[in-house]
């Protein structure tokens, strides 16, 4: 059993909170996910330690996805999670509840493995995106996980050696941007991506944030020369909801050059930032609602 032959589509599904399960199963349909194997592991990855609108993969991805594939047959599911202790966005209690292992080591890849990368539609200042294509340097490396690294390159290159089944998803339902100097932005979009070439998801977020794949992304530059993916976005077919791609994501000024590292502060602004996306729109209620479904331990804001 396994995917159907890997290409570089990128399936796209307009979504809203109430609908986002249906729309998950109708991503994976389009996308061409059709028998599974039998192991799966799941990245999900989040750019800050602190929730924060659009900078992580949300809880109701990682609980969809996980359910979604146990639901086609696939008997084992781990997952790369961070410490219990240290979880805001809830990966470690969902996955207990689903019992689904966190993995303790790199694991055996193989044709019969299913590597699913789970990420927020972000990017990062000095045009950092946070992509699908990181992800996978985290099952090797656990502090990839949070940061971009180096490592994505070698670690896509070994997955492709190995005959690692890939397959990468996007929750775009709120996008953030951190590439202006004085606040983070977040926004609405009601959008979900998915794809089997992560190198082709990737550059597919790049385009929406107003970056050329191959001109302004190193790595994804590297991987598509070296043939471990797709970057070259006029090669990239597009499927489903494609209007809900039509308009760019984040800033529309100039972007400044200076930069600040927010993966580890809590700023005042962040906080009003959170609070009015956890009060006023759908997504942010329904974020606090796995909250408070998987009690995760509670956090400050300020």
């Amino acid at each position: 059993m396994m995917l159907t032959p890997p290409d570089a589509a990128v399936a796209v599904v307009h979504t809203a909170p109430a609908a986002v399960t249906v729309d998950y199963q109708r991503l994976l349909t389009l996308i061409g996910v059709n028998a599974l194997p039998r192991r799966a592991i799941l990245v999900p990855r989040y750019a800050r330690r602190m929730p924060f609108p659009g900078a992580g993969a949300p809880p109701w991805q990682v609980e969809t996805i996980a359910r979604l594939l146990l639901a086609s047959g696939v008997a084992a599911i781990s997952a790369v999670l961070p410490d219990r202790r240290n979880d805001k966005y809830g990966y470690t209690l969902i996955a207990a509840a689903l019992g689904i292992d966190a993995l303790r080591r790199a694991p055996r890849l193989d044709h019969e493995t299913l590597v699913v990368v789970l990420i927020p539609g972000r990017v990062d200042a000095r045009n950092g995106l946070f992509g699908a294509t990181h992800g996978l340097a985290a099952l090797f490396h656990p502090a990839a996980a949070v940061r971009n690294t180096t490592r994505s390159i070698p670690a896509l290159a070994q997955m492709r050696r190995l005959g690692a089944l890939l397959l990468a998803v996007a929750d775009a339902t709120t996008i953030s941007d951190g590439r202006d100097a004085e606040a983070e932005y977040a926004e609405v979009r009601n959008v979900l991506l998915a794809s089997r070439d992560p190198v082709a998801l990737d550059a597919a977020i790049a385009a929406r944030f107003g970056l050329n794949p191959l001109q302004d992304i190193v790595w994804l530059r590297e991987a598509h020369q070296r043939g471990l993916g797709m970057a070259d976005l006029s090669a990239i077919p597009i499927c489903g909801d494609v209007e809900a791609l039509r308009d760019r994501w984040g800033l529309t000024l100039p972007l400044s050059r200076r930069s600040t590292c927010r993966l580890m502060r809590w700023t005042t602004a962040d906080a009003r930032t959170l609070a009015s996306w956890l009060r006023d729109t759908g997504w942010g209620r329904l974020f606090r609602d796995y909250q408070t479904r998987y009690a995760v331990r509670a956090w400050r804001a300020s």
